[in-house]
């Protein structure tokens, strides 16, 4: 869809001559090359972005992933054009390496006072897959105080089935440290000091100091606080990206070792693309008061909405890139979820390997969990599996008419 855009660097002083005169001359013309990024954002604020860069348009931009790594030619491809101007772009391809939506969360932290040596005892008060029982409680022994804000953390191999009460592995790290201070196993037992249990309501709610199992297991599913939209939003170096984004929330192992997407980037296309609103539906098993929240994004992965599939919650509103895809393989609505719906135009492929699907994330939560997000699958079907799950993506961005 569409045709290619050259993106060719200039110097600060030329694109600023140029571009009123660029300007005119594609309003004239219909000319569909532009010198750069400047150039672009000025004939959006003209309002001209609809008429001259058609829906599937592709702007190529130079990234890198890691300084000393391969150059690509990543084309962003135009999804969408808003009515007060905006221009939605999203890559054509997905970035090379997989990022888990979030990382397996702790189940307790410690309050501010900290928490003495000793032997202590979680009770669980809600069944939870296999594994987690409804009467039973994770017994563990500190050899040494936990600080303040100390997490203590489960082995539970990401997987619902494990029991937490018998012989799994716990380990106490500082907030957001990946290196342990002290652990052992735990045990089924009501011996030492009780802490506040799992919640009694249900699998997703947190109960005072202790979180939710399904946060514990899968890690958490809310686009505010992912570890890959902290990514995707950072130019900095592997290891300074990250922060923790509630007194739970853990490192995932690509923080160590990725630099912040946008790192990949020169000045000219990050002066372009400022943070946006991001509309994002929350997931319904946590009591929370509103259905969505706001974040102000640089970059942010697609919607269920955006993507003009079955959705949930409205997340923004449907893109036409998609909606032309749904009408071009003969959808008299949106794309459908599930494995039964597998549609080969929804197939994404990584930059570095473009031959072969892979899964891609998309920012929405499952609502009736606190655990998974959705995705689109390597066969073309959209559906949903754990946050841990360390998949790819097509970063996109708005540039605002206005900004």
């Amino acid at each position: 869809m569409g045709v290619q855009v050259a993106m060719l660097m200039g110097d600060t002083a030329e694109r600023s001559r140029a571009a009123l005169e660029l300007i005119a001359q594609a309003q004239a013309a219909n000319i569909q090359k532009i010198s750069d990024w400047y150039t672009l954002k000025r004939i959006i604020q003209t309002g001209a972005g609809k008429q001259y860069f058609p829906i599937g348009t592709q702007l190529t931009e130079a990234w890198k992933e890691s300084a000393e790594g391969t150059e690509y030619q990543a084309p962003w491809d135009v999804m969408h054009h808003y009515a007060n101007g905006d221009m939605a772009l999203a890559w054509h391809w997905t970035h090379p390496t997989g990022v888990p939506f979030d990382q397996p969360e702790a189940i307790y932290y410690a309050p501010a006072d900290g928490l003495a040596a000793g032997q202590y005892y979680i009770p669980i008060g809600f069944n939870y897959g296999d594994g987690w029982k409804a009467g039973h409680n994770i017994n563990f022994t500190l050899s040494e105080a936990m600080d303040a804000g100390d997490q203590l953390v489960l082995s539970t191999a990401t997987n619902a089935a494990n029991d937490p009460t018998n012989g799994m592995t716990w380990n106490v790290y500082a907030k957001g440290s990946t290196e342990s201070k002290q652990s052992g196993v735990t045990s089924d037992s009501d011996t030492g000091t009780a802490l506040d249990g799992t919640s009694t309501t249900g699998a997703g709610y947190t109960n005072g100091q202790t979180n939710a199992p399904q946060r514990v297991v899968y890690g958490y599913n809310r686009w505010a606080q992912s570890a890959i939209r902290q990514w995707l939003n950072s130019a900095a170096a592997a290891g300074a990206w990250w922060t923790a984004q509630n007194a739970w929330d853990r490192p995932p192992a690509v923080a160590a070792t990725l630099r912040g997407f946008l790192a990949g980037y020169g000045a000219d296309f990050l002066e372009t693309i400022q943070p946006v609103a991001v509309v994002t539906a929350r997931n319904t098993v946590e009591g929370a008061e509103e259905a969505t929240e706001t974040t102000y994004d640089k970059i942010f992965l697609p919607s269920l909405t955006q993507m003009y599939v079955n959705q949930q919650y409205q997340e923004d509103e449907p893109w036409d890139y998609y909606v032309e895809l749904a009408k071009e393989i003969g959808l008299t609505g949106r794309f459908g979820t599930g494995g039964s719906n597998v549609y080969e135009v929804l197939k994404k492929y990584p930059i570095n390997n473009q031959t072969a699907s892979v899964y891609s994330w998309l920012r929405s939560a499952i609502r009736g969990n606190a655990g998974g997000a959705w995705h689109v699958y390597s066969a073309g079907n959209v559906s949903s599996n754990a946050a841990t799950n360390a998949y790819r993506g097509c970063p996109a961005c708005i540039i605002q008419a206005s900004a």
